[in-house]
């Protein structure tokens, strides 16, 4: 009796999961919000994948109202109307969403996650344009002028830093303001691993609480679970991938060796700049103990092979082309460029995004310069 209670209850749990996960959510918006049977278009999003996969076709009614029910799992979703209506929803299960048209922009009641995610949107928009955009510009108007080598590396450096600073606020902003919402997924992409992951985490599991094993859950948690791979201490994860000749190479090959896995692509600036810097770097380090293991992430061979020849950028390198969606920055939990991990040689990570300067003086503490 104690068993057959003990499996009735595990399927209850089971088909209670299921339930959340199917719920669906309604769409509804009055008359005159859509043009007259226009078709309405839903796209669920993949945060990991950066894309979106259509789910749905309708039709507004004749007067431009609409009702809509979707047996849909709860997620990110772009709504389109054929009259260039477009709003972006982080949907909840069992939600009634309501859609107004306000200033010819749809606006949605009834998701805090989508109201959320606008937020964030917005607050992310103007906190590049607050850090980032003045030091491109300073980058941009020192190269016109006919700057020094130097100066144009102490200005990339600051646009570097100014980014991770940047992702740092995005990271206060979602703990404090996404809670357990489906704006978590939605702001995902650029979570940093290096910053606060304990509250992320715990965030993550409030998420799985609330929404069960939906496919949001299976993504946030495997984005905590990297960021724990590969903070600093870890064993490095297997990279392997075809270099420009064709060989296949591994990371672990390199073991006994320190190891400077970078990540890059023909076009990031500060990804080019410190190719430079690595050309001259590996001319000065100290026998063998020292490799660069590049992992490229364009998306054709062409500009992959004329930046590594531009840059005369004579390490290893490998790439299996498929840009951000490349398994090999996945597995490091890579969404911005410059990354870079040094290891030690039993291939634990020992720092992370050392460049230039900072660079070299750890290798000269590790006795390779």
């Amino acid at each position: 009796m104690r068993n057959t209670r003990t499996i009735i209850l595990t399927l209850s749990f089971a088909w209670a999961s299921v339930s959340t996960a199917i719920a669906g959510f309604k769409l509804q918006a009055p008359a005159g919000t859509f043009a007259p049977s226009a078709e309405i278009t839903l796209a669920r999003h993949d945060v990991d994948q950066r894309s979106t996969v259509r789910v749905s076709a309708n039709q507004s009614n004749s007067d431009g109202s609409l009702e809509l029910e979707l047996g849909q799992e709860p997620g990110i979703y772009v709504l389109k109307g054929s009259d260039a209506a477009e709003i972006t929803l982080a949907v909840a299960e069992a939600e009634t969403i309501k859609l107004n048209l306000r200033e010819g922009k749809l606006v949605a009641h009834g998701s805090p996650g989508t109201q959320i995610l606008e937020n964030y949107e917005s607050f992310r928009k103007e906190s590049l344009a607050r850090l980032v955009y003045p030091t491109r510009r300073n980058i941009k108007q020192a190269k016109s002028r006919g700057a020094s080598d130097d100066e144009i590396v102490r200005l990339t450096q600051a646009e570097v830093d100014a980014y991770q600073e940047h992702l740092q606020e995005l990271n206060d902003f979602v703990i404090e303001r996404a809670k357990d919402t489906m704006a978590l997924y939605g702001a995902s992409l650029r979570l940093s691993g290096d910053y606060r992951l304990q509250e992320l985490s715990q965030l993550v599991e409030a998420f799985a609480e609330r929404h069960g094993p939906i496919q949001a859950t299976q993504s946030l948690r495997k984005r905590i679970d990297t960021a724990r791979t590969v903070a600093i201490g870890g064993v490095a994860p297997e990279l392997k991938g075809k270099t420009l000749e064709g060989d296949e190479v591994s990371l672990s090959q390199y073991r006994g060796r320190y190891v400077l896995v970078d990540f890059w692509a023909s076009w990031c600036p500060p990804c080019r700049l410190e190719n430079k810097h690595y050309s001259e770097l590996v001319k000065k380090v100290a026998d063998r103990r020292f490799e660069i293991f590049a992992v490229n992430l364009d998306t054709t061979e062409k500009a992959w092979s004329r930046a590594v020849e531009r840059d005369q950028a004579t390490w290893v390198h490998v790439s299996d082309l498929q840009g951000w969606n490349s398994p090999l920055a996945a597995g490091y939990g890579v969404t911005a460029l410059p990354a870079s991990f040094l290891l030690d040689p039993d291939g634990r990570i020992i720092a992370k995004n050392l460049r230039g300067e900072a660079l070299d003086n750890e290798l000269r503490d590790l006795g390779l310069l």
